[in-house]
């Protein structure tokens, strides 16, 4: 009998809702569309791959979790509700008899924030990170990234990582760039800790199970790797294709490690753990997705399940980020989270031709012919780099730059923030600032070269 409940409820739904029979329906809490119908199954909002309203993975179909804000909340910036992971034995079967019987109860109830306290931001430092510490101090903080190795070798990983070693508060160990193999990111973080670098290790929903993330934070605490960063992970769409994980989302990631951190208690299991990971918590957050009432309920969910700082998606559209800014500010969530502003450093043209092709990357079309039509792809692309960085680090809020270098060396970088004072009220250029050689071309950068590469950056940003 309830087979052929499951049956009938799946094939009468599927047709009104496109239910997908999780058998712990959340309708009644989406607006009557069914989150599962997202590609990558999220249940309480949209990745940061969305844009313009479009999903991800499928570009013609509209986001599911925009269609739902639309319904549900309109033109509200109300935090939304966190559902948890449904619970697999559960699918394929009747949601109504699961219902009746409770035994939904626990995959479809709203889970309980937890009580963080008010301007987070100026709480005494609560983890073993130096990031915190320099965030919580003030500091304007200038990050960066590095590609864990895809072969068994360190060479170019270390080299990399020795120019920007002295120059930079944290570097992301990336990782399984488009689902492809590579190192991992927290044994890429333990190497960077080696050398004297803090590392903030990255998490992929795309990738891990409720079991898997919890080993890994252990992992993290076990090698003295305090940061981390929780990502839903972009979608692989080359051949073979891979099965994805989506056990979680990244709100409900972020949610498992602040549980455990914030109560010494696994969360799904009801395990106590001493000594407990006390990870200082990352997430990432699209500030174009469209209507922006979207990204700004997002960002106010992983607030609330305990997210302490945020690193943008690319910004190359400076106008726009200033109408998020404006809200990020209006909402007060800078009392509660530190945002940090990803910056794209293009200096390679066939990078720049592969950047349409990023999830979730806005790219203004005199931007893009401008790089294109450079005569030195390094020049301009380190100009509109150091405009970014000049325009947004003056707009209020904003706690450091994040630089994500398209191109092949990462001797670029340095430069393109020597100057950047700690303290705003300092800004100026520092003549005394090294030279550093752009590999590849005759090109020397420095502060205030870089300064004056603004007038070969003619585009607005």
């Amino acid at each position: 009998m309830q087979k052929t409940v499951a049956h009938i409820e799946a094939f009468l739904k599927g047709l009104v809702f496109d239910c997908q029979s999780c058998g712990q329906c959340v309708l009644s809490q989406t607006g009557l569309i069914c989150p599962m119908t997202c590609p990558k199954g999220l249940r309480n909002g949209p990745c940061g791959g969305t844009l313009h309203g479009e999903c991800e993975v499928y570009p013609d179909r509209r986001c599911v979790w925009v269609r739902i804000g639309h319904r549900i909340a309109g033109a509200s910036l109300d935090t939304p509700p966190l559902l948890p992971s449904p619970d697999a034995r559960l699918f394929n079967t009747s949601s109504y008899l699961n219902m009746l019987s409770g035994s939904d109860r626990g995959g479809r109830t709203p889970l309980p924030y937890l009580d963080l306290g008010d301007r987070r931001t100026r709480q005494p430092v609560a983890t073993p990170s130096r990031l915190e510490r320099r965030l919580k101090s003030g500091g304007f903080v200038k990050t960066c990234e590095i590609r864990a190795p895809r072969t068994a070798r360190w060479d170019n990983f270390v080299r990399q990582a020795l120019l920007v070693r002295d120059h930079f508060d944290a570097v992301n160990a990336t990782a399984y760039l488009n689902a492809r193999p590579s190192i991992s990111s927290p044994m890429a973080a333990v190497k960077l800790g080696q050398m004297g670098i803090e590392a903030i290790c990255q998490s992929t929903c795309r990738d891990h199970t409720r079991t898997t993330f919890i080993a890994e934070l252990l992992e993290n605490q076990i090698n003295d790797v305090h940061n981390v960063m929780c990502l839903t992970g972009d979608s692989y769409s080359g051949v073979p294709k891979i099965k994805q994980v989506f056990d979680m989302d990244a709100a409900l990631m972020i949610y498992e490690a602040r549980h455990l951190r914030h109560t010494g208690i696994i969360r799904f299991t009801g395990e106590t753990m001493q000594p407990t990971p006390q990870p200082f918590l990352g997430a990432a957050i699209n500030p174009y997705t469209e209507p922006i009432d979207v990204p700004i309920r997002r960002l106010k969910q992983k607030i609330a399940a305990g997210v302490d700082f945020i690193q943008t998606q690319l910004v190359f559209d400076v106008p726009r980020f200033r109408q998020f800014m404006d809200l990020f500010r209006q909402e007060k969530m800078n009392e509660d989270v530190f945002l940090i502003v990803g910056v794209p450093v293009v200096t390679s043209m066939k990078v720049l031709d592969m950047l349409p092709k990023i999830p979730g990357a806005h790219l203004p079309p005199e931007m893009i012919q401008h790089l294109k039509q450079a005569p030195d792809i390094v020049t301009a692309g380190l100009a509109a780099a150091r405009k970014i960085i000049e325009e947004v680090y003056d707009i209020p809020g904003v706690a450091g730059v994040h630089l994500m270098l398209f191109g092949p060396d990462h001797a670029v970088l340095p430069g393109l923030v020597g100057d950047l004072p700690v303290n705003r009220s300092d800004w100026k250029p520092s003549p005394l600032e090294p030279l550093l050689p752009v590999p590849g071309t005759n090109t020397v950068i420095s502060p205030v070269k870089t300064r004056g590469m603004r007038a070969a950056c003619p585009f607005p940003v």
